[in-house]
Parts: C-alpha cells; sequence; structure tokens
C-alpha cells in the first residue's frame, strides 16, 4: 500500500506543478482566497478586493471594514481524468517525462479550466467593437484594450491580455517578439510577451463562435479563482480487468470580481498582408 501512497503522491505533484506553469487561470486570476476547498459545493472568500477610500481628514478618522468588500466563490466546477497503466513499473518511470500520461492529464485538466474562465468574457465591464484584425492594426487594437484599462487606473505592469494564435501571427509581423514563459517550475510553454507594457498570453481556449474570438484584457484583480486537486488515486486491478489505473479530480470556481478592469476584444483573422 505504501507504493501505492507513494505513486498517488508523487501523480498529484505532478499534475500541480504542470498546472502551476501551463495554467493561465493561475496566471492572470487573483488566487488569493481564504478558506478550505474539500469538494464540489464549497466555497471561499476573497477578502479586500476593493481599494481603501481616501478622504479629507477633519481630526476624525473612519476605518472601514474589510468584510465589506469580501467576495463569496462558489465552487461548483467538477472535472476529473481517469486513465489505465500497464503496471506500477511502468507508470512509476513515465513520470516526469514531457509526455507522460500524468502530465497530460494536467493538460486536458488545463484545457478545461481555462476554457471555462475564459467562458466568463460576458461579464466583462467593456465589449470593444468586433474588429477584423491585420498586422497593419493589431497594435492598435492592443492600444485601445490597453487604453480602457489605464483609465480604470490599472497600471502597465498589472495589465495582462489573451490572444489567439492568429493575433499573435500578427503581431510578430508588427515586430513584436515572443518567447515562451516557462512558469515558476521551468515546465511551462506559454507563448509570452511584455514588449508593449503589459503580459500577453496566447492560448487556443478563448471562446469562439463562427469565425469570431473573444479576446480578453484585464487586471490581475479583474477574476477571481479557486481550485483543489482531489484525492488522485492508483488502482491496483480494474474490477473485471487485469489492467491497473489512475483517476482524480480537479474542483474549481471562477467569477469577475472587477468587471470595470476586463474587457472583451471579440476578432476575426483578415489575413497577413503587411
Amino acid at each position: 500500500m505504501s507504493n501505492y501512497n507513494s505513486i498517488e503522491k508523487v501523480i498529484s505533484a505532478e499534475i500541480m506543478r504542470t498546472n502551476e506553469d501551463n495554467l493561465l487561470a493561475n496566471r492572470i486570476c487573483n488566487t488569493s482566497f481564504v478558506g478550505d476547498i474539500k469538494n464540489r459545493g464549497d466555497s471561499v472568500v476573497f477578502v479586500g478586493l476593493n481599494d481603501p477610500e481616501v478622504y479629507d481628514y477633519n481630526g476624525t478618522v473612519t476605518y472601514e471594514d474589510v468584510s465589506d468588500t469580501a467576495v463569496t466563490l462558489e465552487i461548483d466546477q467538477d472535472k476529473a481524468f481517469s486513465f489505465k497503466v500497464a503496471d506500477l513499473d511502468a507508470l512509476r518511470s513515465s513520470l516526469g517525462l514531457k509526455d507522460s500520461q500524468a502530465k497530460r492529464a494536467s493538460y486536458n485538466l488545463k484545457k478545461e479550466v481555462d476554457a471555462y474562465v475564459f467562458s466568463l468574457h460576458g461579464d466583462s465591464g467593456l465589449t470593444l467593437p468586433a474588429k477584423e484584425v491585420t498586422p497593419a492594426n493589431v497594435l492598435q487594437l492592443i492600444g485601445e484594450a490597453k487604453e480602457h484599462l489605464e483609465k480604470q487606473n490599472v497600471q502597465d505592469g498589472r495589465i495582462w491580455i489573451v490572444v489567439p494564435p492568429f493575433i499573435k501571427t500578427k503581431l510578430m509581423l508588427a515586430g513584436i517578439k515572443f518567447q515562451i514563459n516557462n512558469g515558476v517550475n521551468g515546465s511551462g510553454a506559454i507563448g509570452f510577451t511584455d514588449e508593449l507594457g503589459c503580459d500577453i498570453f496566447v492560448s487556443n481556449q478563448l471562446e469562439a463562435r463562427d469565425d469570431t474570438v473573444y479576446m480578453m484584457a484585464g487586471s490581475y484583480s479583474a477574476i477571481a479563482y479557486a481550485e483543489q486537486l482531489l484525492d488522485v488515486q492508483y488502482i491496483d486491478r480494474l474490477e473485471n480487468s487485469f489492467d491497473s489505473a489512475v483517476r482524480g479530480r480537479i474542483v474549481f470556481g471562477a467569477m469577475v470580481v472587477k468587471p470595470q478592469e476586463l474587457v472583451t476584444i471579440p476578432v476575426t483573422d483578415g489575413g497577413n498582408a503587411i
């Protein structure tokens, strides 16, 4: 049994490391919550989301109640993974490899979570007019999104923008250089640039309808996100089978808490002619 417990802990750690480096929800959202997550249906609290008010001092000091700015986030999303393995030794030897089943499970969880977070674009405070984007106008588009956020007093270093791959191509043709953001553990592979005074990430998980992709830009406080990887289990023998298996679940929740600091930008591909 100790061998099983050990492999379950290693798989859990690999999934969490992979998510830390590749999950954009963890990169762009406020994840500073208070509370424990044990299952779907739990809730956590994000405290002090509003900026303290500055007032004229006339000899009397008034203290704001931190609880007045608290937001409760429901953990209402529940995703699972499960896969068969040949045997325990084969599973153990694959851990840490780029294409291990544990990493692939994590990547698939990442896609589900990011897609959910990006589906919140309808709650943004501003939706820009739909635009057909080319290398000639892509910088103007980014500038318009940044300008709105700056008018909301979001500083350059606190602005993120998530773009689809075809917008990345147009930015590169416009002279913007991208690199790979390796994340905190050095295992990430997210396209990234900060050449325009904000953090621009590349994702395939932005919501798309027909030919329109809903790009998003915001502050690092605009969306609240919380997650918990629940028990990862190694099953020595499946019922009616000689196969072993691994299964696990992740529960999470997300919501827009500062809509004025979130912008949706509907875009279509206008080609790459310069």
